[in-house]
């Protein structure tokens, strides 16, 4: 069979329903058509029910593929440097992640705040990428602290733990026009730096 008519394979297709899911979700809100997603990918709705079982499997693994799609840019971005340089860069790249208008990041928002309420069958990974986030940004302070761009004295997992207290709110932040979101950026980057 020629390549450009072969079907995709399990794995293909599983990742091509959560891009159409993701797209949908941005258009639609909180509704999921299984019809709709489905034929976006040329499938039936029995392909989203093979692949993900339920409504809750599907937005599960949606939320999971838009988290790493935002964990990978921001590892990317934060990968060299001081761990001074290195959180700054995290602070600003997610700031303008989340302040960048598009609906994937609208959509990032609105799951995080269902997993709180409306779908908490979400929240065990809400609390685990959370988990993940700090110590993260733990490591960034303590690779500071061990270059010597970052005051020894100051307690590593505290330290972490404000930032990604300060980004969970620049994910809310999105809400603001650009220039409210631009300006409590800086604010928090200026005011980290006479920490460090």
């Amino acid at each position: 069979m020629p390549a450009s008519t072969a079907r995709p394979t399990t794995p293909e297709t599983r990742s091509l329903l959560i891009e159409a899911a993701i797209a949908r979700l941005d258009d639609a809100g909180t509704a999921v058509n299984f019809d709709l997603i489905a034929a976006d990918v040329g499938l039936t709705k029995g392909a989203l029910y093979h692949h993900f079982g339920s409504v809750a499997g599907l937005v599960e693994a949606v939320y999971k593929e838009a988290i790493r799609l935002h964990s990978t840019q921001v590892i990317e971005a934060t990968g060299s440097g001081s761990g001074r340089e290195r959180l700054r860069a995290l602070i600003l790249v997610s700031a303008d992640l989340y302040g960048s208008g598009t609906p994937f990041y609208s959509l990032l928002l609105r799951l995080h705040v269902e997993a709180g309420g409306s779908r908490p069958e979400l929240a065990p990974i809400a609390r685990k990428v959370q988990r993940r986030q700090r110590e993260y940004m733990t490591e960034l302070v303590a690779a500071g602290q061990e270059d010597g761009s970052i005051r020894a004295d100051l307690d590593a997992a505290a330290l972490g733990d404000s930032v990604n207290a300060a980004l969970q709110g620049f994910l809310v932040q999105q809400l603001e026009p650009a220039d409210a979101q631009r300006r409590a950026t800086e604010s928090f980057a200026d005011l980290l730096e006479a920490m460090l």
